[in-house]
């Protein structure tokens, strides 16, 4: 099993993962340079799109590689991207993170096996596509005579830099050609994410109110730092590095549908004339996600990494207390807590939810995020029901930026249920320890 092979090998690749999905804040220790000495100040409201756009969701680990390399495949002028990281799919030692140095010979990184990565490369010297990329910061330097992916990027032309608005970037979005196709997700750019995980996420099309994304990643781009290639190469080495022939990717070394044992394959379908609505976090999120919850009639399904915050389990329970049915699937799998151990499922648990289930540990993590309101609605976010995600007031410090978009169709709640319903069905039921 390709996935079980990960969790024995490749920990140190994906730790920055592990930041993303957990949001571990860095201790005094780390090389991690976050820019997040000064407060951030809400500036981007809540925005329902004037008109009705067509959605497609998607799941990993079933087509979130196919979906992301058609994206990028699409492009004809732009390509920006929101990622809390980048890791090399070859091997843990070529991606850069917060310990020591890191990196992979020249002809290991141009054999790359992360299909964005090779998509990124075509899309920029094929076809001319300017691309800008925002990513979060690490100090931590190439080793000499090595070279890590986003150095190769840099290199070639795709402009990198880094984030700084608030504590951490935390959003997994691309946008393409100026809005012409929009995705939101929870996928980080690591092959776990891609292939061992569930996660989910929507491409959005045929409506102009993606700006309010755009306007959120400008202001973000503005502020950000430029990325700095450390390293030195000389001039054969830089014809290597920037060749710009076409790069071929091998789809067919990549795992089959199903290929977790056990899992549910999920849909693949597009939704016309849906009703959005788009918000950005931390900007107004809390106060957005409990005006959905406070209305909620009859149900409430959840299928979340995890909950954290006590404003919102707290808003849970008063759910259930006016009768409203309450499910939540969470992650079997968490960075460094025992699930068994959650404070805010304890406290719903013992105050009478006892619909609480851990989706099926055949998954590395389900690390997905979204949430269904009264069968009418579905919420889908970057960020976990967390304080660092979803913060409450105006003016905030160690925050997370994050992205959430709200749906309104009947056809887009059956493709999210039959989900939730497959992965229920194949989960266990929670009980404190």
């Amino acid at each position: 099993m390709v996935c079980y092979i990960r969790k024995m090998t490749t920990y140190t690749s994906v730790l920055l993962g592990i930041l993303t999905t957990f949001l571990v804040h860095p201790t005094s220790s780390s090389s991690c340079e976050h820019y997040d000495s000064e407060s951030y100040t809400s500036k981007f409201k809540p925005f329902d799109c004037p008109q009705n756009c067509k959605i497609t969701p998607f799941f990993s680990p079933d087509y979130s590689v196919t979906v992301y390399s058609s994206l990028i495949e699409s492009a004809e002028e732009t390509i920006d991207i929101y990622t809390p990281e980048f890791s090399s799919w070859n091997s843990p030692s070529c991606t850069k993170n917060c310990h020591g140095c890191a990196g992979c010979s020249l002809q290991e990184q141009k054999e790359e096996n992360f299909p964005v990565f090779t998509a990124l490369l075509n899309a920029l010297h094929q076809r001319n596509v300017s691309i800008r990329i925002i990513i979060n910061n690490c100090t931590a330097s190439t080793c000499a005579n090595k070279i890590a992916p986003l150095d190769w990027l840099k290199l070639n032309g795709i402009q990198v830099r880094l984030y700084k608005t608030t504590l951490f970037m935390h959003s997994k979005y691309m946008m393409i050609d100026g809005g012409e196709k929009t995705c939101v997700s929870s996928v980080n750019f690591s092959k776990t994410s891609f292939l061992c995980n569930r996660e989910a996420g929507v491409v959005i099309e045929g409506c102009s109110c993606t700006d309010f994304y755009q306007k959120v990643f400008e202001s973000d781009w503005e502020q950000s730092v430029e990325y700095e290639v450390r390293n030195t190469y000389t001039t054969e080495q830089m014809k290597f590095i920037t060749d710009p022939a076409e790069l071929n990717y091998n789809f067919s070394a990549l795992p089959l549908l199903g290929h977790i044992n056990g899992t549910f394959v999920t849909p693949l379908e597009s939704y016309e004339d849906v009703k959005t609505m788009l918000y950005a976090g931390p900007d107004y999120s809390l106060d957005t996600l409990m005006s959905g919850l406070e209305e909620t009639k009859h149900s409430l399904q959840v299928m979340i990494y995890e909950i954290t915050n006590s404003a919102i389990c707290n808003e849970t329970l008063k759910l259930h207390q006016k009768g409203v049915n309450v499910s939540l699937l969470v992650s079997s799998r968490v960075v460094e807590t025992k699930v068994s151990e959650n404070k805010c499922y304890k406290y719903l648990y013992s105050n009478g939810i006892h619909s609480i289930r851990t989706t099926t540990n055949l998954f590395e993590f389900s690390h997905q995020k979204f949430w269904i309101i009264d069968n009418k609605t579905v919420h889908l976010s970057t960020g976990n029901w967390a304080v660092s995600d979803f913060p409450n007031g105006k003016v905030f410090k160690r925050v997370n930026r994050d992205l959430q978009v709200v749906m309104t169709s009947p056809a887009v709640v059956q493709g999210f249920q039959s989900v939730f319903r497959e992965d229920w069905d194949r989960g266990t039921d929670w009980e404190p320890k």
